[in-house]
């Protein structure tokens, strides 16, 4: 048995174990090994096509998103990784899920890419409210062309809706779902606009990353174009961090850092390559890769990256627990759609 004291040495000096052993992954202070048969026996019990997100709520269940329609939403318990329960909200084109706490209650806004809406559901799957395209937008000549990817909150219960593999709209709602305004895609100029297949996910930035706290970003991961872009609330553009050799396809805060799922490191170019999770500081510098190298910056620019080849597939959604434990949902990963790595300390 090695000894988790021998264990975190060895990922602080980035060294990598035989691959008889523990393998730990990682560098400095985030260090990680695969739990191996973690929730193998639960998925076992349902159809996975595809992992797409996951999300944790207030009693410490994983919601596990697949775009199998038989059963968009797994629940299982997040120590164990034993089966809750499933349900199904008949989305073939599930997409991205986001739980977020509207008073006393949280709910799902899941994205369809196929029926080209947002659903928002009880954590039970009860539907409470449909959105559908954005036809008053004028921006699509069909709803075929809206195929929404995330949804990101704000406080204030608006939010927004990225049409991240349609045409690369962002369009903003009011709390009671009205179409408030829209921007990204064509609109605008320079780095206004939004490329194609780039506004995959994202967040809204926490007040305390920014010097001025009344001002509200929104961060959006634009995979293709391997960088991330920050936003005011109004879609003006702010500036980009480069992610050369990543895939970002979502944000996702976590106390000082910041967690991004890279699908894969040669995507679109090898739909094959295999992807990895960047760990990155309130300065947007990655302190540590799972499943890959240590990023290099040479006067402060980085290098491209590049995957491991081994510990992940297709990254594509990731959730972190009270203990930092990452939970990860893979795209096109029959072997291993759902992952979990215990953190090493």
């Amino acid at each position: 048995m090695i000894r988790p004291v021998f264990l975190l040495l060895v990922c602080l000096i980035g060294a990598v174990l035989p691959s008889n052993s523990e393998e730990v992954l990682g560098q400095g202070e985030f260090c990680y090994r695969v739990v191996p048969g973690w929730g193998n026996e639960a998925l076992a019990q349902v159809k996975v096509k595809n992992g797409h997100a996951v999300a944790l709520d207030a009693a410490g269940r994983l919601f596990f998103l697949t775009d199998d329609a038989r059963n968009n939403v797994v629940i299982l318990d997040a120590k164990s990784g034993g089966m809750i329960k499933q349900w199904t909200a008949r989305m073939p084109g599930a997409h991205g899920m986001s739980l977020i706490r509207e008073g006393e209650r949280e709910v799902l806004y899941i994205t369809d890419t196929q029926l080209h809406e947002v659903r928002k559901l009880t954590l039970d799957g009860e539907e409470l409210a449909h959105y559908p395209w954005p036809e008053g937008a004028k921006l699509h000549a069909s709803a075929n062309e809206y195929r929404p990817s995330k949804t990101i909150h704000f406080p204030d219960g608006s939010f927004c809706v990225f049409d991240g593999y349609g045409k690369d709209y962002i369009f903003h709602y009011k709390p009671d779902g009205t179409l408030l305004r829209w921007w990204g895609g064509n609109l605008g100029e320079g780095e206004n606009q939004l490329k194609h297949w780039g506004p995959h996910g994202g967040a809204l930035e926490r007040s305390d990353f920014v010097s001025d706290s009344a001002k509200t970003r929104v961060i959006v991961a634009m995979s293709d174009q391997q960088e991330i872009k920050r936003f005011t609330a109004e879609g003006r553009f702010i500036d980009k961090i480069p992610m050369p050799g990543g895939n970002p396809r979502d944000i996702v805060f976590w106390g000082e850092h910041i967690l991004v799922p890279h699908l894969g490191d040669q995507w679109p170019k090898d739909r094959n390559s295999s992807g990895f999770i960047s760990i990155v500081d309130r300065e947007y510098r990655i302190v540590s890769n799972i499943g890959a190298p240590a990023a290099v910056y040479v006067d402060g620019v980085l290098q491209p990256m590049q995957s491991d080849r081994k510990t992940f597939i297709h990254p594509h959604g990731v959730a972190v627990d009270g203990e930092g434990n990452l939970y990860v949902a893979q795209f096109s990963s029959p072997a291993a759609p759902l992952l979990k790595l215990e953190r090493v300390r």
